[in-house]
């Protein structure tokens, strides 16, 4: 008798035999290797990773990103939560994106408005694409304190290779429209 038989009631039907038989050999709750790394954000089979993220009480979750940025995002989730309205857990939960240099300004270095405060976002390669910013932002809502204002993000595109860099400012519930250059 296997261990798997031991798990049903001596009175099971042949359907539940059937079903136990079928799920054992799918998800095989004797192997120690998943088991053992299901909660570890490196070692977590790619596709359980979402399952993580919900475990650990992600905010912010796309199934597009890259295997590398939701384990980062899943790495920080718990720092982020015990400082959770802080500036320190802003630039944890903005840097595991890991695909921009974050940089926050608050009220007070720039002169703004108390409790205001900016953050610039530099992106290198690839750039930014509008979901990239809406995560960024609804992260930002999420993780800044309630008494603070995000005054406006800035993401920027820098490029090595000499061609132009361009800067585009999102104001808080505003629309941003981007003309061509004119000649």
């Amino acid at each position: 008798m296997t261990v798997e038989n031991k798990l049903l009631p001596p009175n099971a039907t042949t359907l539940l035999k059937d079903l136990d038989a079928v799920i054992s050999r799918r998800f095989s709750l004797l192997n120690t290797d998943v088991l053992r790394w299901l909660a570890h954000p490196d070692k977590c089979p790619s596709d359980i990773i979402p399952w993580l993220a919900w475990a650990m009480s992600v905010d912010v979750w796309d199934n597009n990103w890259n295997d590398s940025t939701k384990r980062n995002v899943i790495r920080e989730s718990v720092q982020v939560h015990k400082n959770k309205g802080t500036l320190g857990a802003l630039k944890r939960a903005l840097a595991a994106f890991v695909f921009a240099d974050i940089k926050i300004e608050e009220w007070f270095e720039y002169g703004g408005n108390p409790y205001n405060f900016r953050v610039y976002a530099i992106f290198r390669e690839d750039g930014l694409s509008m979901t990239d910013a809406e995560l960024i932002l609804s992260t930002i809502m999420q993780t800044k304190n309630l008494r603070s204002k995000l005054e406006y993000f800035r993401p920027e595109l820098e490029t090595d290779n000499g061609v132009p860099k361009f800067g585009l400012a999102f104001g808080h519930l505003e629309k941003t429209t981007i003309y061509p250059r004119e000649q």
